[in-house]
């Protein structure tokens, strides 16, 4: 009887079967108030019944609450992986999306970086090109001056050339002389000779005149005279400036050769 007490029963099979066991007691109490007293020995077996009630109800109970703790557990674990699942999937959104970002930025630098490149490459192109048809158009105009320079030099130098030619002719040496006697005598007629002048003087002095016959300088060259002829001789040039003209503009000299000897000797 007990083995077949104990074994387990739904929950209402255990209500049903302590609500029998206690309605039996009390029908059976009743019974026995009508009666004569008479000791009452409850059976054993109904108490252990009761007890074995009592136990499977209070672990079956314990065994729900454990159950149902269990239960929320599990629930709070598995929200607390779905929210942790959440977070990490927030953080790799957020993760995916800065790294985005900083590719969209990276390339943004580097297209920003590569037109600079290129306009500062297109800048020192245009550079190049302006500098090299500035030099191109300096060496031109320094050609083109020294063309002119070459081409001047040149006809300067046929000019000396026929200028030579022509003084070398006996006409214009004729000329010449007679242009250096013309200022010869200009200065002579200005010339005061001094008291004593010695018969055998003769003093010669280069005088140095520009265009128009104005004199600018003199000076000595060989001369046996004393400090007052040559003094006479420097007053005498002094007071011929202006000299005469040359007949012609290419008979002209900056330099021109005096030569002083004492009247009586030039008329003889």
């Amino acid at each position: 009887m007990n083995d077949t007490l104990r074994v387990p029963l739904a929950p209402a099979a255990w209500s049903i079967a302590l609500h029998a066991t206690l309605a039996g007691l009390l029908f059976f109490g009743l019974n026995l108030a009508e009666r004569e007293p008479e000791q009452v020995i409850l059976p054993i077996d109904a108490v252990v019944v009761d007890d074995a009630l009592l136990q499977a109800a209070g672990q079956r109970r314990r065994d729900d609450e454990r159950a149902a703790a269990q239960r929320q557990e599990r629930v709070a674990q598995e929200m607390a992986r779905r929210r942790e699942e959440e977070l990490q999937a927030q953080e790799a959104e957020q993760q995916e999306r800065a790294e985005a970002e900083a590719r969209v930025a990276a390339e943004r630098r580097e297209r920003a970086e590569a037109d600079s490149r290129r306009k500062a490459a297109e800048e020192a192109r245009r550079k190049e090109e302006q500098a090299a048809q500035a030099k191109a158009a300096a060496e031109k105009k320094r050609l083109a001056q020294e063309a002119r320079e070459r081409d001047a030099r040149e006809a300067e130098l046929r000019s000396r050339l026929a200028e030579e030619e022509a003084r070398a002719g006996a006409g214009f040496q004729s000329l010449k002389a007679s242009y250096v006697r013309a200022i010869q005598a200009h200065v002579e007629q200005r010339w005061y000779e001094p008291p004593g002048v010695a018969q055998g003087l003769s003093c010669t002095i280069v005088v140095r005149q520009i265009p128009g016959g104005e004199v600018v300088g003199m000076k000595f060259g060989a001369c046996n005279g004393n400090a007052a002829v040559r003094q006479s001789i420097e007053t005498a040039v002094r007071n011929a400036s202006p000299l005469p003209p040359p007949p012609e503009p290419s008979l002209f000299e900056r330099e021109v050769e005096l030569v002083f000897t004492p009247k009586e000797a030039r008329s003889r």
